[in-house]
């Protein structure tokens, strides 16, 4: 039984699950039994799931701060399909595939089963007994009319799919006889539905204007009194706990109250209400300093405190996440420490570091705006005390800025309804979609058509999810020509550049609209780009400047019997003006084969110093660059942080790669000497 993806490596192993034949229990109907074998146990031992339960916690297995729970809840009703649909997630969960494969982490899992649990549903509603029954012809084209009737999407009906075939794939281990034959589920899926999946919505400009504005402005304004604020949340605590102190020391004495019922239980409505009259201090007394200096905002007890609270958390999150597209797994990983700001070539970057899970998990760092410095110093400082009372799911990630504590009586916990914060952002600040905005964002949202019609309401606020904020930048940046779909491929940290495009889906459009050409400028433009090619390739060709890069070195074996196209001035001119010769910079090196590259030393640049087709050309001014990210990657890796094996691989590879680009330009460097870690077998 492989689990090796649910458990940590430090996990003990005397509280692993250990393999017990729960095929056979089934199959023989022992349910007792069945119902007690332990699903999962967390580090101290202690049993979180058992079998028989209507939703199994496995938050040691997914150590997320949500969506950590198996849930069988909807088929309480139906014990005997509840029973099968728990034996098929089983061996999805302790991966008793008989085909050997890889298994599937945690968020798989969870979120196989929450597409599989449609054919369950359809089971239930048909009074059928088990998935065997859809190999009869009859209930087939029934499970096929209720996909329709329903209105998924493709995408849904792909995904319903899937999960049949990989139950009919474990077959050899469920042994429950299902006589299906594998589906072929991305032509099913376009036969049985015409509803194309739909892109996330880009925010029109006019409400995006205004909600980022007025996070920026909050922020702005709660940043001097930062500290103020935090020793208002601190004091209101201390004040609500004494309350509870006294007023269970009244019950200890025998004084009775509206809340004690006759039987013995407690009224929590009325306890809370009675905690509040016995506080030593009534929360408007606390809260009146930060009154006298935020007179804009209305602050007229505790409640309204509360509420500011929570719209600077949102507003902090719209700044980060709004002007760096981090998707919202990446932007819950920030702490106090992801600010920092580096200057290359006399300009200022601010950037934030965190963890990306979409490929693999590693580090990244993501460009940001300044503002994005406040947000996180301002959470710093307002959760500093919460997060000391966190219980953070993983340890790894520990000390997230994004904290709350709800309730009084509860320790803070890590922040997981940001949609619906979001939405109560808008809803509290009159975001509302009017019939500008309503065109707007059906001409910007080509491929969410229907998404518009349902979801944007005129007159009603917008419905803000965290997804938008990278859909958003996206779509701007094309639209305003602020960046190139390949920086914002390293900026979004995706593997192919389709997927960049798909983001950016109605950018280019948008921007063909507004756009007022002026065909001399043009002109005069494009004469001076090639001539700066021109005089960048001539340069190259003409000259005894040392360069680098597989193509760099051609050059200079070359230079003594200079090729016909690379002859003169205006033979390259000429050749760049017919487009027969291109020539595209990055901070890291030049590329001779434009967007024919594969593009792979965008995200890894180390791929361009031994580029494999030969294309690439590295000149003085870059090798500067190869030597500072020398410097930069030697300093952080003896810094002593905690970096992944594959983290370490990578920035070796790198480092490697800026000593072949110095020693081409005899500049001076100590080569780097890894730390060996030596084991004995």
């Amino acid at each position: 039984m492989n689990t090796s993806e649910l458990y940590l490596p430090d996990f003990p192993n005397e509280h692993k699950i250990k393999d017990v034949d729960i095929v056979t229990l089934y199959h023989e109907k022992r349910f007792d039994e069945l119902n007690s074998v332990i699903v999962c146990k967390n580090k101290d031992g202690d049993v979180t799931a058992t079998f028989g339960q209507d939703s199994w916690n496995c938050l040691p297995f997914s150590r997320k701060k949500s969506k950590n729970t198996l849930s069988f809840n909807d088929l309480k009703s139906h014990p005997e399909l509840q029973r099968e649909l728990k034996l098929i997630s089983w061996g999805w969960l302790f991966n008793k595939s008989p085909k050997k494969q890889k298994a599937l982490k945690f968020s798989g899992v969870e979120s196989r089963l929450a597409d599989f649990k449609r054919v369950y549903r359809f089971l239930a509603e048909n009074n059928l007994c088990s998935i065997k029954t859809l190999s009869f012809p009859s209930v087939w084209r029934k499970f096929e009319a209720f996909l329709q009737e329903n209105e998924y999407a493709q995408r849904t009906i792909e995904l319903t799919f899937a999960g049949i075939n990989a139950t009919v794939h474990y077959s050899a281990w469920h042994k429950l006889d299902i006589d299906i034959d594998p589906i072929k589920s991305k032509r099913e899926a376009a036969r049985l539905s015409h509803k194309e999946e739909q892109q996330t919505l880009v925010i029109p400009e006019r409400l995006c204007d205004e909600i980022y504005g007025k996070a920026i402005k909050l922020v702005e304004e709660a940043y001097p009194h930062r500290h103020l604020i935090a020793d208002t949340i601190n004091l209101l605590q201390v004040n609500y706990l004494d309350g509870k102190k006294i007023l269970d020391h009244k019950i200890k004495q025998g004084i009775t109250f509206s809340f004690m019922n006759p039987d013995g239980s407690v009224n929590n409505r009325k306890y809370t209400t009675a905690i509040g009259e016995n506080q030593p201090q009534k929360p408007i007394e606390i809260i009146f300093p930060l009154t006298q200096k935020l007179t804009e905002i209305p602050l007229k007890n505790g409640g309204d405190f509360k509420r500011y609270v929570g719209q600077l958390t949102c507003a902090c999150y719209i700044v980060c996440g709004g002007f760096s597209g981090m998707r919202d797994s990446e932007l819950d990983k920030l702490t106090p420490n992801s600010y920092y700001k580096d200057t290359f070539e006399g300009r200022d970057f601010h950037l934030l570091q965190s963890h990306t899970f979409k490929l693999g998990e590693k580090r990244e760092t993501w460009v940001t705006a300044s503002s994005s410095k406040t947000a996180i110093s301002l959470m710093s400082v307002l959760t500093k005390q919460w997060r000391k009372e966190t219980d953070y799911p993983d340890q790894k990630y520990k000390n997230s800025i994004w904290v709350s504590q709800t309730h009084r009586s509860r320790p803070p916990i890590l922040i997981s309804d940001w949609n619906d914060r979001l939405r109560r952002f808008c809803q509290q600040y009159g975001f509302i979609v009017t019939k500008k905005d309503f065109q707007e964002c059906l001409e910007c949202n080509p491929r969410s058509l229907k998404r518009v019609s349902n979801n944007v309401v005129v007159g009603e606020p917008w419905p803000m999810s965290t997804h938008q904020f990278r859909r958003t930048l996206a779509f701007y940046c094309i639209k305003n020509r602020l960046g190139t779909l390949i920086s914002l491929k390293q900026q979004f940290k995706h593997l192919y550049l389709v997927m960049t495009e798909w983001y950016t889906n109605g950018g280019k459009l948008a921007s063909l609209r507004s756009l007022k050409v002026d065909e001399k400028i043009q002109n005069a433009l494009d004469e001076i780009n090639a001539e700066t090619t021109t005089n960048k390739i001539f340069k190259q060709w003409h000259s005894d400047e040392k360069l680098s890069g597989t193509h760099g070195k051609a050059i200079i074996k070359m230079r003594g019997d200079v090729p016909t196209i690379y002859s003169s001035w205006d033979v390259i001119y000429k050749a760049v003006k017919d487009g027969k010769l291109t020539l595209h910079g990055s901070m890291h090196s030049y590329c001779k084969s434009g967007y024919n590259c594969d593009m792979d030393g965008v995200i890894t640049p180390q791929f361009c110093v031994e580029c494999g087709s030969g294309s690439s050309i590295i000149d003085g001014q870059q090798a500067k660059w190869w030597q500072k990210r020398h410097r930069s990657l030697v300093a952080y890796m003896a810094s002593g942080e905690e970096i992944s094996v594959s983290e370490h691989s990578h920035y070796v590879t790198q480092v490697r790669a800026a000593e072949k680009v110095m020693a081409d330009f005899d500049m001076p460097f100590t080569p780097f000497e890894p730390d060996l870690k030596v084991t004995s077998l």
